[in-house]
């Protein structure tokens, strides 16, 4: 495993120690003890963060990157929580971005911080008379973990839409790059290895403020008929190709299927909703039930669309 692997592999893949203390130069950023990964996932479930590192500025994002590469620290990166699965309290340190939520529109688009709000995101920039990610405006999350994980909707996904990306690569140094073949594919970037966004430039097109916001209705509209409205995590697993996770996952009878305070929604089978004090363990076990079932039924090996952290995976 090369350093960039280690530096950002999801944290059931390496073994970290259970870390009390951590380098002194660290501690000048800021940070929490002790948080809850219910308070900052949109599942409203798991262990707890035992180090919550929330860098204001670039720079302080960059130096919290070179310290941990220098000292041979791993760490972990959160967004909005919106994607994102805890199974266990978690040691190793956790970056969460607190950058100021600006927009910077030049004549070809804006550029966005990462901690900018995914659906604020699709909203202001509408509120600006500018065209292009309306499809955004119903993705929970931050707009840095939409990125890295090239989120998308109606037929649309961020890799369509950048010009360039401002990103902390795993040693520290800010770098800002030109979008190019390859760089993105269905749910996945280069940033899963090679960094940490800190924003993006933003391809847009002048258009009617009125006609914008109506079509953000219309996707919102589909979203509300769709999908349900509680705790989730969004769709559970991806798309195979040529298949939808959701009709594989309904086709083989397991609608409405529940474990403990977890169920696989009625409304979205792709989606599992804490139904209220659901356990980390329910949901891992209802991942791995629907899985078997589905490769019973339709010989497709569903992949995980979440990310996972904690030992038990």
């Amino acid at each position: 495993m090369t350093i960039v692997e280690a530096a950002f592999a999801r944290v059931g893949s390496i073994q970290v120690p259970n870390l009390t203390e951590l380098p002194e130069a660290l501690l000048s950023i800021p940070h929490r003890r002790d948080v809850p990964f219910a308070q900052l996932t949109t599942l409203g479930i798991g262990g707890v963060c035992r180090w919550l590192f929330e860098p204001s500025t670039a720079e302080e994002a960059a130096l919290f990157a070179r310290i941990c590469n220098k000292k041979d620290v791993p760490f972990r990166v959160l967004g909005g929580g919106s994607n994102l699965l805890v199974l266990s309290d978690i040691a190793a340190p956790v970056m969460r971005l607190a950058l100021p939520k600006t927009l910077t529109a030049n004549n070809n688009g804006v550029f966005a911080c990462a901690s900018y709000g995914h659906t604020a995101l699709a909203h202001d920039v509408a509120d600006m008379g500018l065209s292009g990610i309306e499809w955004a405006c119903g993705i929970p999350g931050s707009f840095g973990g939409a990125i890295r994980m090239n989120a998308g909707a109606h037929g649309s996904e961020w890799g369509q839409c950048l010009e360039r990306v401002c990103f902390v690569t795993p040693f520290g140094e800010i770098v800002e790059k030109e979008i190019g073949q390859g760089d993105f594919s269905y749910r996945s970037s280069f940033l899963k290895s090679s960094g940490v966004a800190l924003g993006a430039w933003i391809a847009l097109a002048k258009g009617d403020v009125t006609q914008i916001k109506a079509k953000m209705d219309s996707f919102l509209e589909a979203r509300r008929v769709s999908q349900p409205s509680g705790r989730s995590a969004g769709s559970t697993f991806k798309n195979p190709r040529g298949h939808s996770a959701g009709k594989l996952i309904e086709s083989a009878g397991l609608k409405g299927t529940l474990i403990g305070n977890v169920q696989v929604s009625p409304k979205h089978a792709n989606f599992f909703v804490n139904l209220g004090e659901a356990s980390p363990s329910d949901y891992w076990n209802l991942i791995q039930l629907v899985k078997t079932k589905v490769l019973e039924a339709h010989g497709v090996d569903l992949e995980l669309e979440i990310e996972v952290w904690g030992c038990e995976n």
